[in-house]
C-alpha cells in the first residue's frame, strides 16, 4: 500500500489491443492520472514488419474511455525510423495522433541492434530508412508538431503549451523528460529500473 501526494502524477503504461473497461476503470479508480499509449506509427505496412499491428480507432477508443473515466492527460509514443516507414507515412501517423489531441508526445528513433535483441533479426534490413532519411522523417514530424502548436522539449518530447512539461523545469531520465524532481526513484516489476 503507498499513500500518493494529492498532486503526484500517477502514469501507467498501456496497450490499446488487449484493454478491458474494467481494466480502465481500476485504474481510474486507484487515482491514475496520466497514461501512456505506444503507436509506433500507424500504417498498416509497418505495423506488419514490427510485429505491432494497432489500429487508430483501437487507439482512439483507449484514449476515449481514459478520459471518460476521469483520466487528464494523455501521452502517445511514436518512432521514426521503422522498416517502411517513409516522410509520408509519418506525416500520415501525425495527422491521425493530432486528432487523438494528446498532451504530450514522444518521438522516438528506432535503434536497430540484432545483435543484442534477437527479434529484431526478423527485421528485413533493407526495408529500414537510411541515416537522411531518418533525419528527415524527424524532422518532418517535429515541424508538423510544432506547428500544431505542441512546445518542443528536448531531442524527443512535445507538449502542450498548458502542460507541465511545456512549463518547466524538466529534466532527463531513462524514460526522457520529466518535470520529477525527486532524487530517488524506486522501480518494482522485472523489468523496472531504480534509482537511489
Amino acid at each position: 500500500f503507498f499513500h500518493f501526494d494529492a498532486e503526484a502524477e500517477f502514469a501507467v503504461e498501456v496497450d490499446p489491443r488487449n484493454l478491458a473497461d474494467d481494466k480502465v476503470t481500476a485504474f481510474a479508480d486507484a487515482g491514475v492520472n496520466r497514461v501512456s499509449i505506444g503507436v509506433q506509427d500507424f500504417s498498416p505496412q509497418v505495423q506488419q514488419a514490427i510485429n505491432r499491428e494497432q489500429s487508430y480507432e483501437t487507439t482512439a477508443r483507449a484514449v476515449d474511455r481514459f478520459r471518460e473515466a476521469g483520466v487528464r492527460s494523455v501521452n502517445i509514443d511514436l518512432v521514426y525510423g521503422l522498416p517502411h516507414q517513409t516522410r509520408d507515412s509519418v506525416e500520415a501517423t501525425i495527422g491521425q495522433v493530432l486528432a487523438l489531441a494528446p498532451d504530450r508526445i514522444a518521438l522516438f528513433g528506432y535503434a536497430h541492434l540484432p545483435s543484442r535483441l534477437t527479434h529484431q533479426r526478423l527485421i528485413d534490413e533493407k526495408t529500414l530508412p537510411r541515416t537522411v532519411e531518418r533525419f528527415a522523417q524527424a524532422n518532418r514530424a517535429a515541424n508538423l508538431l510544432v506547428a500544431a502548436g505542441y512546445v518542443r522539449i528536448g531531442l524527443d518530447h512535445f507538449a502542450l503549451a498548458t502542460d507541465t512539461l511545456a512549463r518547466g523545469p524538466v529534466r532527463r531520465n531513462f524514460q526522457g523528460y520529466t518535470t520529477d524532481t525527486a532524487a530517488t526513484l524506486i522501480g518494482l516489476g522485472a523489468s523496472a529500473i531504480g534509482r537511489l
